[in-house]
């Protein structure tokens, strides 16, 4: 095919896009093994608050079989593929012993199970979540370690949940150290849990990011040619806060075609470089030119708050290679190939409770000593952590309170790491978010009381207390306060 190097790949991503949309979606109907495994994993699972007390498997044709499920008021329901993953996706299936069924590819019928409870206990326990990013995105294979400040419910937080790529609704979130939040459905935890993704000692990998890159300045490095190379290079160079951990793969470009201005049929071509887990404080200067690059500036990436986006308007005749990418230290180097011959032309150029209520009963009918046990421990950590909360309303002095509000934080991470269903680590974590959110701002109210009245002995561990504070909350008011009483004398 003749053209421009960007034409032809904005041609060759065209025709990817119209074979990806005719990708052959996955049978009706299963084979002979795929249905029995299907069999075995729905049985006992509850339908629509309903058990499912036994299955079998049908055959319509050669190896085309499909699922007979029967419920525990009589009915029978004949369910093929295409059913099972609709019923999946929606949730209509509950599984035993609080698994989740999911279908990982649009394409074929295999299904795996996400051991909910397995999945909490680990997540609860991850200093580092291992972001791998989905195919859709730019970045997509890359992978990121995180530092995760707090695991929790996306219903506990009162967001909206959104869906996977494949309409599996999010129902986790990790609050991760730089600021941004991380949400994952059944399948993106399956995943983590698959890939190691979720890490309980920081020291095992590295590096893990904790805060974002703050960017200082972007710099032009002219045009090198050596004597008698028919090409040149040229650069732009992104100055960061402090050194770059990522790799360069991590720092992806593309081209796209914008018009000038709204209306107008003129459009530019540009090119993009997404800097990840990177945050632009004050605006920094652009530059006008460099070789074939016009407007050379850096925008925060409107989908992703911790991404920024280095952007260059650029005549697409004269981009013979892509752009190579080198990290420097505290500098990202975005280098160009440029012919010599072009210098010229390129300058121009709540029912739902009720409803896991009932379904945990039925899932739970038949217990075995290792799950009477772990409940066991989940009511009595629930049951002392409840107490604690309350004694703490009554407790004589500020130390006694924080001690047995802190006492009852640990034991509802206790109950959650021994919740057996989604109510019971919803409930665990409810008593959780509640003692972290009230604490910090209780230590923060006794520490300002005492740096007014100057008084000595009522200031002794108020640093310690307010460090303490900042590390349970992400409130930036609250650490805003936190910060001011910090940088006051009697506390230094």
């Amino acid at each position: 095919m003749k053209g421009t190097p960007l034409r032809r790949t904005l041609y060759l991503s065209l025709v990817g896009l119209l074979l990806a949309a005719q990708a052959v979606a996955a049978p009706r109907y299963g084979t002979r093994e795929t249905a029995l495994e299907l069999a075995e994993v729905l049985d006992k699972g509850v339908y629509r608050n309903r058990l499912i007390t036994s299955t079998f498997i049908r055959s319509i044709g050669k190896d085309q079989y499909f699922i007979k499920v029967v419920l525990d008021n009589g009915s029978e329901q004949d369910w093929n593929m295409d059913r099972i993953r609709q019923l999946s996706r929606t949730e209509a299936v509950v599984l035993k012993n609080n698994g989740a069924l999911l279908f990982p590819s649009e394409e074929t019928n295999a299904f795996v199970v996400l051991d909910k409870g397995r999945f909490a206990q680990l997540a609860l326990q991850s200093k580092v979540y291992v972001k791998e990013y989905r195919s859709s995105d730019l970045l997509g294979g890359q992978k990121i370690n995180f530092a995760v400040h707090r695991f929790n419910l996306v219903e506990l937080l009162n967001l909206v949940p959104g869906s996977d790529e494949l309409g599996y609704r999010h129902h986790y979130l990790f609050d991760l150290e730089n600021g941004q939040r991380e949400r994952l459905s059944y399948l993106d935890a399956y995943r983590a849990l698959e890939r190691g993704g979720l890490i309980s000692d920081p020291l095992s990998v590295s590096p893990v990011l904790r805060a974002p890159y703050r960017l200082r300045e972007i710099k032009p490095h002219p045009l090198q040619q050596p004597p008698g190379e028919p090409v040149g290079h040229f650069a732009v160079e992104m100055v960061f806060d402090r050194p770059v951990e990522l790799e360069p793969g991590h720092f992806p470009f593309q081209f796209f075609e914008r018009p000038t201005r709204r209306g107008s049929p003129a459009t530019d071509f540009i090119v993009e470089i997404t800097a990840p887990n990177a945050v632009m404080p004050e605006p920094v200067g652009s530059i006008d030119s460099l070789e074939f690059l016009r407007k050379i500036h850096v925008v925060a990436d409107p989908r992703n708050p911790l991404r920024l986006l280095l952007r260059a308007t650029i005549t697409p005749e004269v981009m013979d290679a892509p752009p190579e990418v080198e990290i420097r230290g505290e500098s990202v180097v975005v280098t160009f190939t440029k012919r010599v011959d072009q210098s010229i032309a390129d300058e121009r150029s709540l029912q739902e409770g009720e409803l896991r209520f009932r379904q945990e009963r039925l899932l739970h009918r038949m217990l075995t000593e290792e799950e009477i046990d772990r409940r066991r421990i989940y009511r009595a950590r629930m049951m002392s952590g409840l107490k604690q909360r309350d004694l703490a309303l009554k407790a004589g002095s500020f130390e006694n309170r924080v001690d047995i509000l802190e006492a009852a934080l640990v034991e509802f991470q206790e109950a959650a790491l021994h919740a057996s269903s989604d109510l019971e680590l919803q409930d665990a974590l409810r008593g959780r978010n509640a003692v972290t959110s009230r604490l910090p701002a209780m230590i923060i109210d006794h520490v300002a009381q005492a740096v007014r009245r100057g008084r000595v002995e009522d200031l002794t561990g108020g640093r310690g207390l307010l460090e303490k504070a900042a590390l349970m909350t992400r409130d930036q008011s609250l650490l805003q306060e936190i910060r001011k009483l910090l940088e006051h004398p009697s506390l230094n």
